[in-house]
């Protein structure tokens, strides 16, 4: 979350009867500051405009001119802040992760709607009581849903496949045979889950396919983004662990395994086979190569490009930053003349060492 917030309007479900500061302070283990206990909190705003009855957070000396002129009602900041504030103060040392968990508690959640009566459900599917199925979704043979699942209009479940507690199926969505999630997963819109890998073989004249006989296993707490696509195993199944967060339009390829806890960002493509280990952060555009195999706590900077296996933690980068097109170019002169320059250097180094010899 790169802003500061997000406007109370957007909310169209708040808790009754409103929140107050003193609560808020109470229950998300924050120190008030300042502000009266029971000021009441409507929902949550951005810090720069602010919104009364809103809350909003700053996170360091970079906000502090938009902290002193804000209207919000209260702000969540870290102790060097909190004189700096000109309404009602919580204090703690991560104002961020406080602010998230208390805009949670406005976000929109529909009520349990049953199956909707265009849903098409196989008799032999089964579905927890509150389960909500919406138009025209389909759900195949053998499938297990769990309770408090939202299937979203138009998804296709196809046969045998099980979804704990509490998960979120986006509208459009395609969950292939066999696919197995755990609790509290939730995959966005247009999403493919358990498609074809890509495996192919060539007969001399052209390309046949390699059954894909594996499937896809997605741990607890999983998320996936929007129209991202993670392909199915050869033989055995592609794993998603626990708490692993997926952007929008990221593709993982068949018999993948990605650590628990790893964030992978919008427009990644990783190539079939590779484990990514846990709590990796992956940025955005990164591309890795086949068989890659990367250690725990590794951070990739994004549009880097990764054909061979990391095997130290830390922050890896690769790609050029932007430069202005004619210095690029003559960069790209240079690149053509390595090559020989190299060759250059080399027999000026055998010319040296010879010359050393005979001294």
């Amino acid at each position: 979350m790169h802003g500061q917030g997000v406007s109370a309007a957007a909310h169209s479900a708040q808790p009754e009867p409103p929140l107050t500061l003193g609560a808020l302070a109470e229950q998300h283990g924050l120190r008030l500051a300042g502000g009266a206990p029971d000021l009441p909190i409507r929902g949550v705003c951005a810090l720069a405009d602010g919104t009364a009855e809103c809350i909003a957070y700053a996170m360091g000396s970079a906000q502090l001119q938009a902290l002193e002129k804000t209207a919000a009602a209260a702000v969540i900041v870290p102790e060097e802040l909190a004189a700096h504030a000109p309404c009602a103060v919580l204090v703690t040392a991560q104002p961020k992760l406080a602010f998230a968990r208390i805009a949670a508690r406005f976000e929109y959640r529909p009520q349990a709607q049953g199956v909707h009566a265009s849903a098409v459900v196989h008799p032999q599917a089964q579905l927890a009581p509150d389960v909500t199925v919406g138009p025209h979704a389909v759900i195949g043979a053998g499938c297990v849903i769990g309770a408090g699942t939202r299937i979203g209009a138009n998804a296709v479940l196809g046969d045998c496949v099980t979804i704990g507690a509490d998960g979120y199926i986006g509208s459009n969505v395609s969950i292939h045979h066999y696919v197995r999630m755990g609790m509290a997963v939730r995959i966005e819109a247009n999403s493919v889950i358990g498609a074809r890998g890509f495996g192919l073989v060539h007969n001399g004249r052209d390309w046949e396919q390699i059954p894909q006989l594996g499937s896809v296993v997605l741990g607890d707490r999983v998320e996936v983004g929007a129209a991202s696509t993670i392909d199915r195993g050869t033989l055995s199944d592609t794993v998603i662990g626990d708490d692993v967060h997926i952007d929008n339009q990221v593709q993982i390829g068949h018999n993948c395994i990605i650590g628990a806890h790893t964030v992978i960002a919008g427009s990644c493509g990783i190539a079939g086979s590779c484990t990514i280990g846990a709590n990796c952060m992956i940025g955005g555009g990164v591309g890795i190569g086949d068989h890659v195999h990367i250690v725990d706590h590794v951070s990739i900077t994004a549009a880097s490009q990764v054909p061979r296996d990391i095997t130290e933690p830390g922050l890896w980068s690769s790609t050029f930053r932007v430069l202005p097109a004619r210095q690029w170019r003559r960069l790209l002169v240079r690149f053509g003349r390595l090559n020989r320059l190299e060759q250059r250097l080399r027999r000026v180094e055998k010319a040296s060492t010879k010359h050393d010899k005979q001294d």
